[in-house]
């Protein structure tokens, strides 16, 4: 299970890397009034499907902690609350696909939602015990 717990400290840097490079993309996008390509819907796949990935791996951590230690934490449950809305606005952009919006719009759109994202990951995150919180698990 030591790898499930180093993936989940480890993918969260790909999803700060991923929504860094959204959030440029994006504003660059939105303020040189682009036209929505490809490439952007592509970069909110990638980010939506990162949280997923991270969600899964927390799950599988839930469970595993959970079936050791008791489910009765309270902050367990906070923290998958809080994540599981992040995942849930993390897909919102798929509504969006098949919907006739002005490109602008879109990346604006998306700008929120990976903010809104984050802000619901550090709710999360800040949920949990101090001594957890940000700790990187290396393995070792």
């Amino acid at each position: 299970m030591e790898i499930v717990r180093v993936l989940h400290s480890g993918v969260r840097w790909l999803v700060l890397l991923n929504a860094i490079l959204i959030l440029v993309y994006f504003a660059l996008a939105f303020l040189q009034s682009r036209p929505w390509e490809k490439r952007s819907q592509t970069l909110l796949t990638i980010f939506s499907s990162l949280i997923g990935v991270q969600w899964v791996l927390g799950l599988m951590m839930l469970l595993w902690q959970g079936s050791q230690t008791g489910f009765g934490l309270r902050h367990y449950w906070e923290h998958l609350f809080w994540q599981t809305a992040a995942l849930a606005v993390a897909h919102l952009h798929f509504r969006w696909r098949r919907q006739s919006l002005a490109d602008r719009v879109r990346y604006r759109n998306g700008l929120v939602l990976v903010v809104a994202v984050f802000a619901l990951i550090v709710i999360g995150i800040l949920v949990l015990p101090q001594g957890i919180q940000w700790r990187v698990y290396t393995g070792a």
